[in-house]
This record gives structure tokens, sequence and C-alpha cells, in this order.
């Protein structure tokens, strides 16, 4: 691997990055200066390694070589040029048509700027963190463009061309949600996705992947819907996680794909979108949102107005709001206004509803955009469960919980062993119950970290990634040390209220007021998970036992656990 590429940047930004000539091993980062950092998160790919790192209190992605430990910056001559040898940079981001002229030389001083910061250094000469920042500022003539923003709730997207980036100074400057680059066409995926991704959930924001399409006859829509999904771009209820979103905008290749449309007719395009719409709603239970610009979608798709279920988000610069939109939609859910927003001078968008409508876009697979239709609902929300039990040899047809256990089998929830038998008599352990939630996810795009954040689970071990998971959405933080070790206990069985607190925190810990009086006659109201206890039972996933009783204490069963996890999964 070769050092980090030499920048050619025009003189308003070289200052930025002048003082950045060798970078300290990011290894080393705990013993330099003042500045004490913890990796949080780590993934290697090849000599490359993507780390998340909290670096005195601020959340910082970065990207650095494995041999050399410096610090990997974004090569700017690769603008409008895909990837090639499996390299990071290159490729195109959203908005690619509407970038300014010096978009990518800023992304890489930004990237620049951050790593000397990161490591400690002083990265202009101006002596102080402050007047690094007033010092690239007042020499980049784009900032009074960064300063303002229409209203709305704050948010950005980002890319592989982003290599260090400060989530905390985002997060403080007003961001809430953050799109980032996983993939574009079938083969192009973002190395950087996992920890930009976990950067941006780790300070609070919402976050969801955006794939970048690439339309060709040899590359149906449903083919790259399954490329975006297999590297990122799932979604999940959890009450944190955006609908994926297609970009659908000029191509940026025309020597390679032709002209603006990629040689497609306009009925073809129109087919190819809702390819790809039809399989991310098979395999996510939710549409995707659309990225599109008006003058593109009228002309490639013919002014179709069959996607206005769709979340949409607009691309519309150098205006104050937005002034023709896509066919189908009278206005914008999301709309990226400038390239060169916050101090970071990066994409920045807003949402233009209130914060209540977006954590319904978070959660809802049914959310109605702000400028077009709700998507139609199935004639039923409850999946038809099996008249006769699955392929079980030790569950009868007359046991209380068969249609329960056939369903999590044929959804591939729960499994059952390789003799034919599912043991319903079997407590779950925790180590199973995180296999069997990431499941019901749909076992979501997730690299756990090299190293395991619990130290009694090994990363070779057959659940590890599902329990990571876990651990990653804040689903089981495990259990801390008086020494300070975080362990899970994966072979402990799991109890029936830690079971309710496991669903609860799955469904994004919804608002939800316990009643005064409780439902269970052996719950105190002041008993540990009392109000996730409530909330199972008013969600009808659990109503306890005939003599009133939940049984908190008690084990979880693998025949009620199929219970369970078929009532939360077809509630209303």
């Amino acid at each position: 691997m070769k050092a980090p590429p030499r920048l050619t940047l025009p003189a308003a930004l070289t200052a930025a990055v002048l003082a950045i000539t060798t970078l300290t091993p990011v290894a080393a980062l705990e013993e330099a200066g003042s500045t004490r950092s913890t990796v949080l998160s780590e993934e290697r790919q090849g000599d490359l390694v993507s780390r998340v790192v909290e670096s005195d209190g601020e959340i910082v992605s970065t990207l650095v070589d494995g041999t050399t430990g410096e610090a990997v910056l974004p090569d700017p001559s690769r603008a409008g040029t895909q990837p090639t040898g499996g390299g990071p940079h290159g490729g195109a981001v959203l908005g690619q048509w509407a970038k300014s002229e010096n978009h990518f030389e800023q992304l890489a001083a930004t990237s620049a700027r951050t790593a000397a910061e990161l490591d400690g250094t002083d990265p202009d000469g101006t002596g102080t963190e402050e007047g690094a920042a007033a010092g690239a500022a007042s020499a980049d003539p784009l900032g009074a463009a960064a300063a303002w923003a229409p209203n709305g709730i704050k948010g950005t997207d980002v890319s592989n061309w982003q290599p260090s980036l400060n989530w905390s100074s985002l997060w403080n400057q007003g961001s809430r949600f953050a799109y980032v680059k996983a993939s574009e066409g079938d083969s192009i995926r973002n190395q950087l996705f996992g920890q930009q991704y976990t950067g941006a959930g780790t300070v609070g924001m919402y976050r969801g992947a955006y794939h970048f399409a690439i339309p060709t006859r040899g590359s149906s829509g449903a083919k790259q819907a399954d490329y975006f999904i297999n590297n990122g771009g799932g979604w999940s209820a959890d009450g944190k996680t955006l609908p994926g979103l297609l970009d659908m905008e000029n191509n940026p290749y025309p020597s390679l794909y032709g002209n603006q449309c990629y040689n497609f007719s306009q009925a073809e395009m129109v087919s190819w979108i809702r390819d790809f719409s039809n399989r991310y709603k098979a395999r996510t239970g939710r549409l995707p949102a659309i990225y599109t610009n008006a003058y593109w979608w009228n002309d490639c798709t013919g002014s179709s107005t069959a996607f206005n279920d769709h979340p949409l988000h607009i691309a519309s610069y150098g205006v104050s709001s937005p002034r023709l939109y896509p066919a189908g939609w009278t206005t914008y859910d999301f709309w990226q206004y400038t390239d060169a927003g916050f101090t970071e001078r990066i994409d920045a968008n807003v949402y233009r509803g209130s914060a209540a409508q977006l954590q319904d876009l978070v959660r809802n697979a049914y959310y109605q955009p702000i400028g077009g239709r709700a998507p139609a609902r199935p004639t039923t929300t409850v999946p038809a469960v099996p008249a006769v039990p699955g392929p079980f040899k030790d569950v009868a047809a007359t046991h209380p919980f068969a249609p329960q256990i056939a369903w999590v089998k044929n959804q591939g929830v729960l499994r059952g062993w390789s003799d034919g038998t599912y043991r319903p008599a079997q407590e779950m352990t925790r180590s199973q119950v995180a296999a069997a939630l990431y499941r019901l996810s749909g076992s979501p795009g997730f690299t756990p970290p090299r190293v395991s954040p619990f130290t009694d689970v090994p990363t070779g071990h057959v659940f590890y990634k599902e329990m990571a998971w876990l651990h990653a959405r804040g689903i089981s933080t495990g259990w801390v040390s008086a020494t300070g070790e975080r362990s899970y206990k994966p072979a402990q069985k799991v109890s029936r209220d830690q079971m309710a607190a496991f669903f609860y925190r799955l469904s994004g810990r919804p608002a939800y007021t316990a009643p005064a009086s409780s439902p269970f006659t052996d719950v105190s109201t002041r008993q540990g998970f009392y109000k996730e206890m409530a909330w199972l039972q008013a969600e009808g996933i659990s109503n306890g036992w005939d003599d009133g009783t939940y049984r908190p204490a008690a084990g979880t069963s693998r025949d009620v656990m199929a219970a369970f996890l078929y009532r939360y999964a077809t509630r209303s």
C-alpha cells in the first residue's frame, strides 16, 4: 500500500492542510500529546483499516494505512472515475451532477484537517483548534453558503470521499440524520460504510444507506437492490434506521453508459426503478426513498407519477426553495440544498417535516411522503399462519404453539436442529436470542468489530456477529464488572423480564407510559423492567398466565419464544 496521495489543492484550501506532512500511527493515539483516543470499532480490508475513534470526547471515523498508520486521504484527481483495483476512492456521489468545481478538493482538505486534529497536530499553523477552524473558514470563499440553511431538521450525506470525519462536530452543528453511501451499481461498495454508519449512530443521528444506481440492461433493478441490501442498505424498524435511498440521477460516466438516461427509454427506466423498488420492499418490508432532480426525472421517466408513495429526496442548489419537482410529488421530504454545508463544507440536507414526522419516517413502513401518497397496505397485516405445524418431529399438531413454531421455522428465525427436532421445552440462551432477534430484523448488513465488545464472547463464537449486532444497536449492553470489563453471558438462560426488555429496545424504545397499577399480580411497578413488561402486555406480545402472573424470573422456552416472535412481528 503506497503512502497517502499527495493533494494538489487550490490556494484557498492549501493553508488548511499545509502543516500535514506525516501523521503519527493511529495505534499510538493514546500516547500522542494531550489527545486521549479510544478505538470503538474497526474493520480491516487488505492494507486499509477504517475505524471509529473517540478522541477527547468526540466521535471521529477515519481511514489509515494498516502498515504505516498514516491517514489515507482522497485523491481529487479521481473525481468522476470509477474505483479500480479495490481502491477506496473514486466513484459517484449523491448529487454528482451538481457538484461545484472544487467539491472533491474541499472534501480532501476537510479529511486532511480532521485527520491532523485527531492526531493532535496543528492543521494550519494557527496554534489552536478554534483558530484552525476559523482559519479554514476564512480561507474558504464558500463560508456564507455553508452558514445559510433552509428551515427544517438538518442532516448530511457522506461517502468514501470522506475518510476522516468528525461526527461530534456535525451533531453540535445540528445535524440529526445522515445518509451514507453503501454501494454503486452491482460491484462497487463503499469500504468506509461500516465505520461511517457507526459513527453517525454513535453520536445519536438517525442513519441510513444510499445506493448510486447504474441502470443497464445487464444489471437489473432487482440485482442492484440485492447488492445494496447485502452491503448495508437494509432497513429495520429499530427506531434509528432511515429507509434505503435509491439515487437516480444523471449518468456520471457517459463514456461507459451513454446519455444521461443510460441509453434507456423512458418506459425501460420506469421498469428498472420498479424492479429495484419491488425487490427492496420484498426483502425489507418497506419502499425505498428516491433521490433525484426534477429535470432528470421528468426527462428520463417521462414524468412518471408512479413512485410518489416513496419519500422524495430532491437535489436543488443555489435557490431559496426548490422551484420544480419531479412528476408525482408536490414537495420534498429531504432537500439537498448545498455541497458546502457546515464548517466541514460537505453536503447539507434538511428534512421538511417535524421531529415527530421524521421519527415516523424512520419507524413506519407505511409512512406517507409529505408531498405524495401513502403506500398501499396489504389486505391483512397478519401473515397467514400455517394450518399444520412445520417439519419438526417433536412438535405435535395439537401443541398450543404449533402454528407459531411453524411460522418461525418458515421465516428462518428459529431453525431447529439437524435431527429434525425443535425442542420446544428447552429454554433459550442469550446467544440464541441474539441470533433470533437479528434474523427477525431481516439479518441486516453488519460488520462485527475485530475486537469483541464482550470479554466472554470470542470473535469465533458461532453467534458472535449477532451478539455484537445486539450490542451495537443498544438492545443488550451486557454487564460491566467493578474492573470495567463488559460480559454478555452467552450461555445463560434468558428470563422473561429480560426478554421484555429485548423486545422493547428492538422496537426502538417507543414512547410509552406504564400504568400506575401493574397488569400482573407478581410484578411490582417499582420492579426493574416493569415498563418493558407492561409494554409487552399492552402490545399483545405476552398476556402472562391465567392466574394473572407474568413470572418475570422464569426462563423463556423455545415454544413461548416462537409465540413472542410471531406476535411481535405481526402486531398491528
